[in-house]
């Protein structure tokens, strides 16, 4: 009993990495509202019926691939208590980028899900405003929404860019310079951790 459900367990696993990789595969050449079910099994070699045992449509496949993701950009983020801009955060999210850069070349794309990319920006970001205002103590909060701004959406371009060159640069070496830019331009509003 225990080998038949590693058995299908596994099939269950190929299957979804099958369905995954070949949304991804077209989503590298058509926008998501070109990509029919259809289109996504005939690819993965996997029938309709079958796909629709895991999921609603192509939007909650990607969704699914997304949410994976987030949620582990999400938890080392959490799990370091640090603030951004940390230059040790930032290389344990970029390794993350890398280690999924199938995904990401995707996300980050022509194609790409630009709701998305807000909302990886936007994690965390209550947080972050929060101790900001304990360290600037009587800083505007809208000054605050602006540097969250900022150091959220030079990371994302940074990110794009990065990726778009085909990850010319490490994941250290870029959790260097983004560290400086985004240290460079929240300390001229807060004090110095």
């Amino acid at each position: 009993m225990t080998e038949t459900i590693r058995k299908e367990n596994r099939r269950v696993r190929y299957t979804r990495m099958a369905l995954r990789e070949s949304l991804l595969s077209l989503l590298q050449e058509y926008p998501i509202n070109k990509i029919t079910v259809s289109r996504v099994c005939e690819q993965a070699d996997v029938n309709r019926s079958t796909f629709y045992l895991y999921y609603k449509d192509v939007y909650d496949l990607l969704e699914k691939i997304e949410d994976e993701l987030y949620g582990e950009i999400g938890r080392e983020i959490e799990k370091s208590g640090d603030m951004l801009p940390n230059t040790d955060v930032l290389r344990r999210i970029y390794e993350i980028i890398y280690k999924n850069r199938d995904i990401c070349r995707v996300i980050f794309g022509e194609f790409g899900d630009k709701d998305f990319l807000k909302k990886v920006g936007s994690i965390h970001r209550e947080r972050m405003l929060h101790e900001w205002k304990k360290l600037s103590g009587n800083v505007d909060e809208t000054l605050l929404e602006y540097l969250h701004s900022f150091s959220a959406y030079t990371n994302i371009g940074v990110m794009e860019r990065w990726i778009s060159k085909d990850f010319q640069e490490t994941p250290e070496q870029l959790a260097q310079l983004v560290s400086r830019l985004l240290t460079s331009g929240v300390s001229a509003y807060l004090p110095r951790r």
